[in-house]
């Protein structure tokens, strides 16, 4: 392979067993979620499904997307995905 051939790592996407950084745009605080399935889900320890609002919102997005998430009671609120590792 030539130096002009980069090799490009595949993108993460937020799917099962990754942790997620989403900031949000208005208050610039950052949250972390690990994405589990529903059986495995446990709020309280930030272990989300994708059948959670936030879930929903972000699943199989990719590292810099933006997404809305209307949180009941709270609001909308724009969030940006700044980070996607595997658990």
């Amino acid at each position: 392979m030539s130096d002009s051939q980069e090799v490009q790592e595949p993108k993460l996407k937020c799917i099962y067993g990754n942790v997620v950084k989403l900031k949000n745009l208005s208050t610039s605080e950052i949250s972390e979620y690990t994405l589990v399935t529903f059986t495995k889900e446990q709020l309280d320890q930030n272990r989300i499904s994708n059948y959670t609002v936030i879930g929903r919102a972000i699943w199989a997005k990719e590292e810099g997307d933006e997404v809305e998430i209307e949180v009941p009671g709270h609001g909308t609120h724009r969030y940006q995905i700044v980070s996607i590792e595997n658990e």
